[in-house]
Formats: structure tokens, C-alpha cells, sequence
């Protein structure tokens, strides 16, 4: 029986205008009669979950993982260690158009000497941003979730491989979108905070459904027996997940839902 549903956001719960399902409340509120939890595990930081989400009683996966956050309180949290961040955050200091976010639990800190527009754009996915002179004072920072790099040009061509050069063998470095790099303690991902969840709540894989579309969600949809690749997922997705979900634009993560649970 299901108790746990974890769905990723962009490409997946929200459409490619970035717009939430607006029968979601409902729908939440109808499985929460029947007793099933749902939380959206995202990339994103907290602070851009709850703006989006501001009044779903939901737990928030974030930050690709490293951090779960419920009722406005950290119940879980794998950071980054902190001295490997010095060599994180030099790792692409030469390439153009690349910027670093150090995404802590509850700020995101990017420099001021960065791109303008880059700046503007971070704040759209960070509302809870800092702005500094530089990212290496606050290397030392001890809930640091990540560090995302963002690059102007196409991510899986440019920074990613200068990037697993320099820090594959020690940390995770993940493509999480078509501009954005991840960088993570190693093992820390969607799955395992979605397994942490499956422990809190004292129930195991064959009790979850899960639905992803991209390359960051591949250890979500292993965590959970009833997994759900999007139509419009990245190819690899196909070969992991049990079923394919209509797409994003197709309200396709309501739809299964409704269809699952006869709503």
C-alpha cells in the first residue's frame, strides 16, 4: 500500500511555464484523508520550495537531497564537508560564464563580482540569497547543502567535464539541469534523503511511488517500488523507472495520482 508519494518539481510536478497543478491542494487534501504523505524533493533550495508551496503541510526534500525540511524545521541534513569546499569553489574558477552558489541550509551565498544577470537569474531559484565579496571566507560553514555551478553555455558540455576532472573521485558531481552542475558530499542524493523519510515515517520502498524526468532523479525513482519516469525525462530515466507518467504538460504526476488512488 502506498503511504509516501516523492515527486521532483521542474520537468515533473511543475509545467514548462514553471506552473503548479491548480487542483494540487485537493488533490494533497485527498490523500491526506487516506493517510499518504506527499513531498516534493527538488533541487531547489528550501526557500524556494515554501514561496512556491506556501501553505501545503508537505515535507520538502532539497536540495538534491542533502536537506529535508518539515514544519520549517531541519529534520534531516548531510552537508558538504567542509574542508573540501577551498578546492569546490576553485574548481572552476577559469572557465567563463561559470558561477558558483554555496547553498547553505537557509541562504544561498553567491559573489558580487559575478554576472548581473546571473544574479538576477539565481534569485528566481534562490529567494533566500546572499550576495559577498567572496565564497571562500565562508568555506568553513558547516550546514553548507551544496554548490551548484551555474553556466551561461550548455552545462553537460563545458563545466562538466572540467568539473568531474577535478572532483569525481572525491565528491558527487552531478548535471541537474541544462545550465546547472551540482556538486555534493558523495552518496547524498534524492534516494537516500527519500529513504531517511521511508525510516521517519517507518515504512520501506514497496510503500512509496515516486516521479522524476531528470538525470538527478534516478536514485529518487530507485528508492521507490513504484516509480515513475515523466514522458518528457532525459532518456536514461527510461531504463530505470517501472512506468512512464504523462508528460509535465499533461498534468501527467496529478493524473496518475488521481488514476492510483481513484480520486
Amino acid at each position: 500500500m502506498i503511504k509516501l508519494i516523492a515527486s521532483d518539481m521542474d520537468g515533473t510536478l511543475l509545467d514548462s511555464q514553471k506552473r503548479l497543478p491548480p487542483d494540487l491542494p485537493a488533490v494533497l487534501c485527498a490523500l491526506g484523508a487516506r493517510g499518504v504523505t506527499f513531498a516534493v524533493a527538488s533541487g531547489r533550495q528550501y526557500g524556494a520550495l515554501r514561496r512556491d508551496l506556501p501553505d501545503l503541510d508537505m515535507p520538502f526534500i532539497c536540495e538534491n537531497g542533502a536537506l529535508i525540511m518539515h514544519r520549517d524545521e531541519p529534520v534531516f541534513l548531510d552537508p558538504m564537508p567542509a574542508n573540501a569546499l577551498p578546492d569546490v569553489l576553485r574548481a572552476a574558477r577559469g572557465l567563463s560564464g561559470v558561477y558558483p552558489v554555496l547553498c547553505r541550509a537557509r541562504v544561498a551565498l553567491v559573489e558580487a563580482s559575478a554576472s548581473p544577470a546571473f544574479i538576477a537569474e539565481t534569485a528566481r531559484y534562490y529567494p533566500d540569497l546572499q550576495v559577498v565579496d567572496d565564497l571562500t571566507a565562508h568555506a568553513g560553514a558547516q550546514d553548507v547543502c551544496k554548490v551548484a555551478f551555474y553556466d551561461e553555455g550548455d552545462a553537460q558540455t563545458h563545466e562538466l567535464p572540467v568539473l568531474e576532472r577535478a572532483l569525481g573521485g572525491e565528491l558527487s558531481v552531478v548535471l541537474s539541469g541544462e545550465h546547472w552542475v551540482d556538486v555534493m558530499k558523495p552518496g547524498v542524493n534524492k534516494g537516500c534523503a527519500l529513504r531517511a523519510l521511508q525510516q521517519r515515517m517507518g515504512i520501506g520502498p514497496q510503500n512509496c511511488m515516486a516521479f522524476g524526468d531528470y538525470l538527478n532523479d534516478i536514485e529518487l525513482l530507485q528508492a521507490a517500488q513504484e516509480s515513475y519516469a515523466m514522458k518528457n525525462a532525459h532518456p536514461a530515466l527510461f531504463r530505470v523507472a517501472r512506468h512512464i507518467a504523462p508528460g509535465n504538460d499533461e498534468d501527467g504526476v496529478l493524473r496518475v495520482i488521481r488514476a492510483q488512488f481513484a480520486l
